[in-house]
């Protein structure tokens, strides 16, 4: 799976047995992080969310650098399945499956969090090679989806235009980045959404002269 990022960090509990569901621990991790950021969280913090102490915490899945690359690493893994699922839909056209994934992204950045990695990682990255291997893992995988789903797209008849699909993959992944930046920005989820339909709507009308076959980019995505 091209979103499974891996890093060297080790997870080998020390101490006395877990008590508790690691996996649902991380997620209560991963949300503390979104919410606070990671500078802002304390190991206290993470502690009352995860409803376990800072032993158990520390000997099931590490300190706070710990859990927070573990935290990324799920957070890739989860919206990377994700996307794959909307792209790869056997029998949906382009169109839709942007539409689609342009409305699961606004979904998810619901609340005005924004993109999990693209709201924290930045500067965690400076200082954390784990995370900035992790973050480039990342943007390469999402880069190679939605590529994909535009050589599909050419193969089958219903792109035609000179631009490449990795050009077009990048300006797609640009929107959503830029989606992340507007929702932690407190812009409405309705406002999102018309905002990257209405930029899809540009990205396609680039792709070449005669853009999607038989279905003008003027018609819009929401359609």
């Amino acid at each position: 799976m091209i979103f499974d990022c891996q890093v060297k960090m080790s997870t080998k509990p020390r101490g006395r047995p877990r008590a508790y569901d690691p996996q649902a621990v991380l997620q209560q991790v991963l949300q503390t992080f979104w919410v606070k950021g990671h500078a802002d969280t304390s190991l206290d913090d993470l502690c009352e969310a995860a409803g376990v102490n800072k032993a158990s915490l520390y000997a099931g899945l590490g300190d706070k650098a710990q859990l927070y690359r573990l935290a990324l690493q799920a957070y890739v893994k989860q919206v990377g399945e994700g996307m794959v699922a909307v792209l790869d839909e056997p029998g949906l056209p382009l169109t839709q499956a942007l539409d689609r994934l342009m409305a699961q992204t606004v979904a998810l950045y619901q609340g005005g969090r924004g993109c999990f990695m693209v709201s924290t990682a930045p500067m965690v990255a400076w200082q954390d090679e784990a995370v900035r291997t992790l973050m480039q893992q990342a943007l390469a995988g999402q880069a190679a989806v939605l590529a994909a789903r535009f050589e599909r797209a050419v193969r089958e008849g219903e792109l035609i235009g000179p631009v490449p699909a990795t050009a077009l993959a990048g300006l797609v992944a640009a929107l959503m980045h830029s989606l992340s930046l507007r929702a932690r920005a407190g812009v409405p989820e309705p406002e999102l959404l018309r905002w990257a339909q209405t930029e899809l709507a540009l990205v396609l009308a680039v792709a070449g002269p005669n853009g999607l076959k038989g279905r003008g980019a003027k018609q819009g995505l929401a359609d």
